[in-house]
């Protein structure tokens, strides 16, 4: 079964997917987040083939989410490091982890707490909240078309209004 090609959708959800939508992309990107750098890292952490790792990887670095450097402990080895853009994929993998945490939870209780490094306190969880801080559901927000709306969009954005 082939992929569909994403790219023909004018939407920010299907051109993030094209470029981080495959599972083992995003648990590349969950152990870059956790420290790893290396390929024999990446595939012992995640048993991982080496035919699907190179491939993510490839993708990853065609895509600027991660910069292949020479690694500076071995001249021969590479690292695979998060760029800027990798690096704004936190928030991202924040609320997937919070999500599993509440739909997909562990019997023995959390997997990981995340502390604040300067105060050592628990993070707050990611929500959407409104201008004056106000925690939003998707019930809560309108959405409308703007600027770059094309017309399969604003289908989209209007197919609510019509029910």
């Amino acid at each position: 079964m082939s992929r569909t090609d994403l790219k023909k959708f004018d939407c920010s959800v299907a051109q993030t997917l094209d470029q981080i939508g495959e599972w083992w992309t995003l648990l590349i990107i969950r152990d870059a987040f956790h420290g790893i750098k290396r390929f024999d890292d990446f595939q012992d952490q995640l048993e991982i083939s080496p035919t699907v790792l190179s491939a993510r990887l490839q993708t990853l670095t065609k895509n600027g989410i991660f910069e292949k450097r020479k690694s500076k402990s071995d001249g021969r080895a590479y690292e695979y490091v998060l760029t800027e853009k990798g690096l704004d994929l936190y928030p991202v993998l924040l609320a997937l982890m919070g999500w599993g945490e509440k739909y997909a939870p562990n019997d023995a209780g959390p997997r990981m707490q995340l502390l604040e490094k300067k105060t050592g306190r628990p993070i707050q969880p990611i929500h959407v909240l409104s201008e004056s801080g106000e925690r939003l559901s998707a019930r809560d927000v309108l959405v409308q078309t703007a600027a770059g709306t094309d017309d399969r969009m604003a289908s989209l954005i209007n197919y609510r209004r019509k029910a």
